[in-house]
């Protein structure tokens, strides 16, 4: 036992969590994203808890995660192209919504009704030992409460839970330190729901596939609510300078003028600036930071979700 709820993620970790999942309880363990927030994908009653921790909208779908394509399978519908899709892509950052199996036994408080599932394989090894040794499908959204900025490490999960939740896997600093992108098979071909690791250019690279943007605002899967990640400080976004009793967030060089400690990359790099991302915006809080200018983040690669998601933490100071 590391502090209060939180365990070491080694065998006897993986196999304490395992028995409180297999008796309806709710766990948080890492993936290579952020820290998920799991619970038996076959139990109401333990999806419920997830909903009532979180303080999540039972509209709002969960992902759910599995050890393999082949358990995926079994609970949702994957035509050619989307096998092709996750057989690329999977272990990975990478949540694909398919028809769900009408004898999947998945329940319904997953789905928020929907006819479609969300899933995905992670490829986080404590992840893939855990969804393996439990053997079953665990509904999983990060572990946060709802619209609060994502957990990273299992201090941030406490912080959030406390012992609202069983047991906290700790797994260390997640790699990528944003969520997965998610993409729907839909029958006019793939639609981008949210923008992640796995970019839209990357896909069509690697297998030719196009990704279209989703353009209806129908929430029909995880991660698609306009308000998330919010501090409580009121953020300014794509800022060069400073206006009265700001501080600022960098990102590579800080502009003349500016003096600045927190910078999402001091090199500039996208990918360690997404790791970074959600430990900052937390730490605007800790710091008790009342407004906050963050420069600009360029729109490419990664930091296309970089930027959704920081469009979306400022979204209450509109």
């Amino acid at each position: 036992m590391l502090n209060n709820n939180i365990i070491s993620a080694n065998a006897s970790g993986i196999k304490i969590a395992s028995n409180i999942l297999r008796k309806n309880g709710i766990i948080s363990f890492p993936t290579e994203t952020v820290y998920g927030l799991g619970a038996s994908a076959l139990s109401s009653d333990a999806v419920a808890k997830i909903y009532a921790v979180k303080k999540r909208p039972s509209f709002n779908p969960l992902i759910v995660h599995v050890s393999s394509l082949k358990k995926a399978m079994e609970i949702g519908i994957f035509n050619q192209e989307a096998q092709k899709l996750a057989e690329r892509f999977w272990p990975g950052p990478l949540t694909i919504v398919v028809p769900i199996r009408k004898n999947s036994q998945i329940s319904e408080l997953v789905t928020a009704g929907l006819s479609t599932v969300a899933l995905r394989v992670p490829s986080n090894d404590i992840a893939l030992a855990l969804l393996k040794y439990c053997d079953i499908p665990l509904a999983a959204p990060s572990a946060n409460l709802s619209g609060t900025v994502s957990s990273t490490n299992a201090k941030h999960v406490l912080d959030d839970f406390h012992s609202s939740i069983d047991i906290i896997l700790d797994g260390g600093k997640c790699k990528y330190g944003i969520e997965s992108t998610i993409i729907i098979s839909a029958k006019d071909g793939f639609k981008l729901l949210r923008a992640g690791c796995i970019t839209e250019d990357i896909i069509k690279k690697e297998l030719n596939i196009i990704v279209q943007k989703y353009e209806s605002s129908t929430i029909i899967a995880p991660g698609q609510l306009e308000k998330h990640y919010s501090p409580k400080a009121k953020l300014r976004l794509n800022a060069s300078a400073l206006l009265e009793d700001e501080e600022f967030i960098g990102f590579g060089k800080v502009p003349d003028g500016i003096s600045s400690t927190i910078n999402l990359s001091v090199n500039g790099n996208l990918i360690e600036a997404a790791t970074n991302l959600f430990s900052i915006l937390r730490s605007i809080d800790d710091l008790k930071l009342n407004n906050v200018a963050i420069a600009k983040i360029p729109n490419t690669g990664i930091g296309i979700a970089i930027n959704d998601r920081l469009q979306r933490a400022a979204i209450q100071n509109i």
